[in-house]
């Protein structure tokens, strides 16, 4: 009973048990020696060359790229780098145009923050050359009656004095320079924003004043006091 049943599937049984496998993909590949290669299996060492993979009628159906190599690499890196820092750049311009066009309906009102600027360091050089000076004449001055004193206490006093004054000096002159320095650096942004800004306002569409509506908060601030 159980032989009936069982020799009418024996063939089926047969084929499942013993059938060979389909043929595996066939890969073409050419070695650093320029030796072309053909293999149902990449070895290893070759794992990085440009290799095809062939159908049974030896066309090619897909194509592994070589490994890139670590110049290769390198130059890839760079090229990102580089990528991401022109776009870096491109963003802080397009920031630098909005803050341009949302607080300047031209160059007039630029020249005016400029000048108002300005006249705020020159104003505060001044004074501190103003007190420098002052004080500058005030330690010849002391310095001069120390030479003629012949107590040595009241000559220590006088010099303790002029040290401690001479000290004052050197931070106005400090001062004094980093207000120049401020000055120089604020033409030079005034200079370049003066230049942006006659571009931008030029008339080309894509340098039109932004929609007040479409400007971030901070620059909504700013149009809607022009």
């Amino acid at each position: 009973m159980f032989v009936t049943k069982v020799l009418p599937y024996f063939p089926l049984l047969f084929w499942a048990l013993f059938a060979v496998p389909a043929q595996a993909g066939l890969y073409r590949w050419v070695d650093e020696q320029g030796e072309v290669h053909y293999s149902d299996v990449v070895p290893q060492s070759a794992t990085k060359q440009e290799r095809s993979e062939l159908n049974e009628q030896g066309m090619t159906i897909k194509t592994f790229p070589a490994a890139p190599t670590a110049e290769e690499i390198a130059a890839r890196e760079r090229q990102e780098t580089l990528a991401k820092l022109r776009n870096a750049l491109d963003n802080k311009q397009q920031e630098q145009d909005n803050y341009l066009l949302a607080n300047y309906a031209d160059v007039t009102e630029l020249d005016a923050v400029f000048n108002s600027k300005l006249a705020v360091l020159d104003k505060n050089t001044r004074s501190i050359t103003e007190r420098r000076d002052t004080l500058a004449n005030r330690v010849d001055a002391v310095k001069a009656q120390a030479a003629k004193l012949d107590s040595v206490d009241e000559r220590d006093t006088l010099q303790a004095y002029v040290h401690e004054a001479e000290q004052t000096l050197a931070s106005y002159d400090y001062a004094i320079q980093e207000n120049q320095t401020e000055q120089d650096r604020l033409r030079q942004h005034y200079e370049k924003d003066r230049a942006r800004l006659s571009v931008l306002l030029s008339g080309s569409p894509s340098s039109q004043r932004p929609d007040p509506s479409k400007a971030p908060a901070t620059l909504r601030v700013a149009l809607d006091h022009q």
